[in-house]
C-alpha cells in the first residue's frame, strides 16, 4: 500500500467500533509551519489513547498519528485476549526448556530488583524471528500499566518502547527494532547525562531538511543536532533547540526529536521533524487549558478532561511536570544549559556511518540489516505479533534481550549500560556496595562482559536528574494543569 491516504484510512478502519476517533492538526500551537497531527481514541471507562504524527505534508502527519494510535490500541487488545501462563522462570524452564523462556536477567531489570527465578510471573507467548516460540513476561508487552488490568506490574513500568506498525510484518518489526536501538543508544548519553557531542551539518543530503534547519534558525530557534552514539554502525541522533523567539508556551524550549536509522539522512530527517512535532505536542499536552481550548476542537478538550485520570498518573512525573509548567522560558533554559544545550565537542555529519538509502528501501532488506547488526553483538529479537485479526494492519511489540532503556528514570540497567558507564569512569557505577547503591542484576556471564559485578548509585542518579525528570517521563494530557488547579483550590 503506497498511497498515504489509503494507509491512513486502513489504520483508522482498524479502530474498535465502539470507540470515538478524532483526528486533527495541532501545529497552530506553534509558529514553525510543519504539519503536526493528533489522533485520539476514547473508549468507555479507559484513559484516552493518543497518537502523534508529523511530516512535511499533512498526510504524513496523519499517517504517523494513526499508526502510533494503532500500535497502542492493538497491543492493548492483544494483551487482554492473549493466553496467560502463570509460573516462575525456573518452573517454566523445567516445563518448556531454557530456550523457550526468556531470562528476565537479560531484560534490563531495575538495579536492586527483587526478581528471583522462583518468583511467579504472568507470561505470554512471543516468537523468535525464526518462528520458534518463546515465553516473555506479560509486562514487557503492555505499553502502559493500565493495560495489564492488574494492581501493578511486578518488575518494570510497562512502556511503549519497541512498538511497530505497518502493512507487512518486516516493516513493523524493523520500525520497532529501530526504536529499541534509539532508546538503547541514548539511555546514558543525553538529557541529564548529555555528553555534549554536537553534529556539524556539513553535508545535509535532503534539500527540504536543509531548508527546515534554516527556517528554524530564522525564527530565533537555536536548533542543534546532537549525537548519542554510533553503536551497531547506526547514527543515533537527537535534535534540540533553544527558542529565543516567542514560544507559545515556555515548555516548548524543552522539546526534542530522536532517531536511529542506518541511513544517516533518514535519521536526521526523522529527528528534526520529530523535534518540530514535539513543540506542538508539548503545547497541546501541557499548555494552559485556556490556550489549548482556544486552539483545539472543544469536543476533544471536554472529552479528554472527562477521562483524565490524575489518580492513575505516576506521582513523580505528575508533580515534576506540574512544577515545570509553572516556569517561564528563562528558567527552563537555565535548567537545560549544562546538559541538553551543552556542547563539548563536534563531529561532522559527513563522517557519520551510513548505508545507501536504496539498499534498505525494501522492508525485508531493512530488517535483514538490523538483525545482522544485532547478531554481530550476540543479540536476537523476540517478536510479539499483536496484529488485529481482520484487515491489512500489522502491529508488533519487539523485545531484544540485552538492549536497554529507562536507566535514569526507573534505574533499569544491564551489562551494556554498566560497560558504557565504566568506560567513561562515570560515578554512577560502583565496584562495591554502599548506601544508595543497588546491585545490577545480571547473569554471571554478562557480568564478565562488563568487567565484573556492579552497583548502580540510584540515589546519585536521582540527584543528577533532579528537576529534569519531565525530560524522561511526562504526565498525560491536561494532567499537570489540572493538578495545579486542584492544588490552587
Amino acid at each position: 500500500m503506497t498511497d498515504l491516504h489509503e494507509v491512513a484510512k486502513a489504520f483508522r478502519d482498524s479502530m474498535p467500533a465502539k470507540g470515538h476517533v478524532s483526528v486533527f492538526r495541532i501545529d497552530q500551537l506553534d509558529r514553525i509551519g510543519i504539519p503536526v497531527v493528533q489522533a485520539n481514541l476514547i473508549l468507555p471507562d479507559e484513559p484516552a489513547t493518543i497518537g502523534y504524527g508529523y511530516g512535511f505534508e499533512p498526510i504524513e502527519g496523519e499517517v504517523g498519528a494513526l499508526g502510533e494510535l494503532c500500535e497502542e490500541v492493538h497491543v492493548h487488545a492483544w494483551v487482554r485476549r492473549a493466553e496467560r501462563i502463570l509460573g516462575s522462570y525456573a518452573e517454566l524452564v523445567r516445563r518448556h526448556g531454557a530456550r523457550a523462556v526468556v531470562d528476565p536477567l537479560t531484560l534490563c531489570l531495575p538495579a536492586g530488583s527483587p526478581w528471583s527465578d522462583d518468583m511467579p510471573l504472568t507470561w505470554v507467548w512471543g516468537q523468535r524471528l525464526s518462528g520458534e516460540p518463546i515465553l516473555v513476561p506479560r509486562e514487557w508487552v503492555a505499553a502502559y500499566p493500565y493495560q495489564l488490568g492488574e494492581e501493578k506490574a511486578r518488575l518494570i513500568m510497562p512502556i511503549t518502547n519497541g512498538l511497530g506498525a505497518g502493512f507487512d510484518l518486516p516493516h513493523a518489526i524493523a520500525h520497532g527494532l529501530m526504536e529499541l536501538l534509539q532508546r538503547d543508544g541514548n539511555v546514558v548519553t543525553y538529557r541529564a547525562l548529555d555528553q555534549g557531542v554536537a553534529v556539524e551539518p556539513d553535508a545535509v543530503e535532503e534539500p527540504e531538511v536543509a531548508a527546515l534547519l534554516d527556517r528554524l534558525r530564522g525564527l530565533g530557534i537555536d536548533v542543534r543536532i546532537k549525537l548519542a552514539c554510533t553503536d551497531f554502525g547506526i547514527p543515533n541522533l537527537y535534535v534540540v533547540g533553544d527558542d529565543r523567539g516567542t514560544p507559545t508556551v515556555p515548555i516548548q524550549v524543552t522539546s526534542c526529536g530522536e532517531a536511529a536509522h542506518p541511513d544517516r539522512a533518514r535519521s536526521l530527517r526523522k529527528a528534526l521533524v520529530e523535534f518540530c512535532g514535539s513543540r506542538s505536542r508539548k503545547a497541546a499536552t501541557h499548555g494552559p487549558i485556556d490556550t489549548v481550548t482556544a486552539a483545539l476542537p472543544r469536543d476533544y478538550v471536554e472529552r479528554q478532561m472527562d477521562v483524565a485520570m490524575i489518580e492513575d498518573e505516576e506521582n513523580r512525573a505528575l508533580d515534576s511536570m506540574a512544577e515545570w509548567v509553572g516556569q517561564d522560558a528563562a528558567e527552563l533554559r537555565r535548567r537545560l544549559a549544562g546538559s541538553v544545550f551543552s556542547e563539548r565537542r563536534r563531529v561532522r555529519f559527513s563522517d557519520l556511518p551510513t548505508v545507501p538509502a536504496a539498499s534498505i528501501a525494501d522492508s525485508r532488506a531493512r530488517l535483514a540489516l538490523l538483525t545482522e547488526r544485532l547478531a554481530a553483538e550476540g543479540l536476537e529479537p523476540i517478536i510479539v505479533d499483536c496484529s488485529p485479526a481482520q484487515g491489512p494492519v500489522k502491529v508488533v511489540k519487539t523485545i531484544v534481550p540485552g538492549l536497554e532503556s529507562e536507566t535514569m528514570s526507573y534505574h533499569r540497567i544491564g551489562w551494556r549500560g554498566v560497560r558504557r558507564l565504566r568506560a567513561r569512569g562515570d560515578r554512577l557505577i560502583l565496584d562495591a556496595p554502599r548506601d544508595g547503591a543497588r546491585r545490577v542484576r545480571l547473569r554471571p556471564g554478562d557480568e564478565a562482559l562488563c568487567g565484573g559485578p556492579a552497583w548502580f548509585d540510584a540515589a546519585e542518579a536521582d540527584r543528577i536528574v533532579g528537576t529534569l525528570y519531565p525530560l524522561y517521563r511526562e504526565s498525560g494530557p491536561f494532567a499537570a494543569q489540572l493538578h495545579r488547579r486542584r492544588r490552587a483550590a
